[in-house]
């Protein structure tokens, strides 16, 4: 089975994206709710499918509807193959 790639992918996509933009899903990596929904591929805030578990390592998790989140492309690609670890919050001060 190709990954992330074929007709049930980019449907899966579009079908989320249409149901995330509607409720203005924020990003799950960074958890801002930024994400440009009509941006063009490839552009930092622009939506991209993410796997919390990757497909590199989870291959039969990619169509799994609870292993699929909203995020940012530069976020997702900020990531890479790895999970999704969890961020330090908002600092009490400006650094």
């Amino acid at each position: 089975m190709p990954r992330v790639a074929g007709r049930r992918h980019r449907e899966m996509r579009a079908d989320e994206k249409a149901r995330w933009s509607e409720e203005n899903r924020p990003c799950c990596i960074c958890g801002m709710a930024t994400i440009d929904w009509d941006a063009q591929a490839n552009e930092p805030d622009a939506f991209e499918l993410e796997h919390p578990l990757p497909v590199k390592t989870h291959p039969e998790l990619e169509f799994e509807p609870t292993n699929r989140k909203p995020s940012h492309h530069r976020c997702n690609r900020g990531k890479g193959a790895g999970q999704i670890l969890p961020t330090i919050g908002t600092t009490s001060e400006t650094w």
